[in-house]
């Protein structure tokens, strides 16, 4: 099908790095060829990365646009997204990420009660956040609620947080995030190739986080999690990212005597080696929607152990290994890492076909097909 240029979607994200709901932009545009793309991204962004990922027309950078509530430049982000949205005539707006969701959104209503379609990769609110950040996002949720036309959920436990602020179930649908899927075989060789590249001792038993080095994602406990489980047993930890956080965490691991066998490749990509050769994925963020890396693993059968977060005991419903402990409880999540690094136990591959290109493709397009529908 030919691009429409009457069809064109406005994508507002608030940070375009590496990360998961950068990848639903990718998503999303791949499975909507016939629709012209443009994107605005706050200023935080890599815009090369995203010119050079994205299908897409333009991409334009909104100086006032920023992760942090910030009443002025917020203020002023609304003004700029309003003009740019009436200006461009677009016939859908898709918000991606909490601050670009709520000024995206609030612009559409302003330029004319647009279709507008939020994609959901996590909660700006709930537990792991702020009191005030909580507020401040769950007001605005609700009051954008009856203006959203559809919700890109990547994950059945964000959606029920959702349900709980009376979004309309009718509202909230499931689209899971494009996930790199390893294949679950060639386990001694891969840990074979890991020992090589990363200097990983034979016979230790290997922990792996993957993962932005960032507040979030709790990087700083993983130091105190690896000389816990090396008080039992010889372990080593890769943590594969990159991030603000890793001169602090190379000092956490040297304060705690385990800088020896605590590992910082940088951004690792593809992972399946690192996957396959783990004993146990380690993740002890303050929030997530839906782990990727917890699907990779679960996809190669590789335990995890993750803080009570969004979509990890989805995870484990659906059939993945692993065991959740409650948020910041760094204590508990050493115990059960050692004790799936005691034991070997490997569970059974998760079926990833909710993850296969296809699936994620029919999901867009039937949300911003329908959304076109009610702009046409």
């Amino acid at each position: 099908m030919s691009e429409d240029p009457a069809a064109a979607v406005l994508h507002v994200c608030t940070r375009y790095l590496r990360g998961g709901s950068e990848r639903r932009v990718l998503d999303a545009m791949r499975a909507t060829p016939h629709l012209a793309h443009d994107l605005v991204v706050g200023r935080d962004s890599d815009v090369e990365l995203a010119r050079e990922q994205l299908p897409v027309r333009t991409v334009t950078v909104d100086p006032y646009l920023v992760r942090e509530v910030d009443p002025k430049n917020d203020a002023r982000a609304l003004v700029s997204m309003t003009r740019r949205i009436r200006a461009g005539r677009y016939s859908i707006v898709m918000t991606h990420q909490s601050k670009a969701g709520v000024v995206g959104r609030a612009a559409a209503v302003l330029a004319g009660r647009r279709p507008v379609v939020h994609s959901l990769s996590m909660a700006g609110f709930g537990p792991g956040y702020s009191k005030v950040s909580s507020s401040v996002f769950r007001t605005a949720e609700r009051l954008l609620g009856p203006f959203t036309t559809a919700y890109a959920v990547v994950g059945d436990d964000l959606a029920a947080r959702y349900r709980q602020l009376g979004i309309r179930d009718d509202k909230l649908r499931i689209v899971r995030s494009g996930v790199p899927i390893p294949p679950a075989e060639g386990r001694a060789a891969a840990r074979a190739r890991v020992e090589a590249a990363h200097g990983c001792r034979p016979g230790t038993s290997l922990v792996l986080f993957a993962g932005s080095l960032d507040a979030r994602k709790g990087v700083l406990h993983l130091p105190e999690i690896l000389r816990s489980v090396r008080e039992s047993l010889d372990a080593q930890l890769v943590m594969a990212g990159s991030g603000a956080l890793e001169a602090d965490v190379r000092t956490a691991a040297r304060d705690l005597g385990v800088e020896a066998d605590c590992f910082l490749p940088g951004h690792v990509s593809p992972l399946g080696d690192l996957l396959l050769a783990a004993d146990v994925v380690v993740l002890p963020s303050s929030a997530e929607g839906i782990s990727q890396v917890l699907i990779q693993a679960a996809a190669v059968g590789t335990p995890f152990v993750s803080f009570e977060v969004d979509g990890s005991r989805e995870l484990l419903a659906l059939g993945a290994s692993g065991t959740v402990v409650p948020l910041g409880d760094v204590a508990g999540a050493a115990t059960a890492v050692a004790t799936f690094c005691r034991s070997g136990e490997r569970g059974t591959p998760l079926d990833t076909t909710p993850w296969q290109p296809e699936a994620i493709a029919a999901g867009y397009r039937s949300i911003l097909e329908a959304a076109c529908g009610r702009a046409a």
